[in-house]
């Protein structure tokens, strides 16, 4: 496994949020791609009152970018706001699974995001489906599986994409919460 970054910039916080909430309400972590940039400009953008939304963690092959605290209600996913832990992958819903295999880094530094949350969050290193939000079973999804679980509320987000290799992220969760 590839060495990973445990720390994240601060530069950025985010100019959206709606308020706080307990992290016993944090069911999911959420997974996003960005369409675009690096994690700097992102979260640069995110700090903007232009970007109409945010997110708690933005990560490319270089940088983690913390964009708010983690009892923040972020900007990401209307129906998975609330309980959700949101982490932007910079990187193209478009993407093949290779693509994003080309970008390993990535996945690797939001894998170990991620199954840091889950510890922080009791949540299990597992996928959870559109049908699993719906019964609000914990665990780790994306935006494309919130809008396909709440479509009234989502607009159509895809991200990250048919090509994102979710096996193998899971997998890669597994192995970073086994070393936490």
């Amino acid at each position: 496994m590839s060495a990973v970054s445990t720390t994240c910039k601060t530069t950025y916080k985010a100019a959206h949020s709606s308020g706080t909430r307990p992290n016993s309400a944090v069911k999911w972590i959420v997974m996003h791609s960005t369409e675009g940039g690096t994690a700097a400009s992102v979260a640069r953008f995110f700090a903007s009152a232009a970007s109409e939304g945010s997110a708690h963690l933005v990560v490319d092959d270089k940088d983690c970018y913390r964009c708010l605290p983690n009892n923040a209600i972020p900007w990401a996913a209307p129906s998975a706001n609330t309980q959700g832990f949101h982490i932007e992958q910079c990187g193209y819903a478009a993407w093949t699974t290779a693509e994003w295999e080309k970008h390993l880094p990535t996945l690797h530094r939001a894998a170990y995001k991620a199954a840091l949350h889950c510890k922080v969050f009791k949540i299990p290193a597992r996928f959870v489906t559109a049908a699993g939000l719906k019964k609000g079973v914990k665990g780790i999804t994306t935006h494309a599986e919130v809008s396909k679980a709440f479509p009234n509320t989502q607009g159509n987000h895809h991200d990250p994409g048919e090509g994102w290799p979710r096996a193998l992220f899971i997998s890669l969760v597994k192995h970073y919460l086994s070393t936490l």
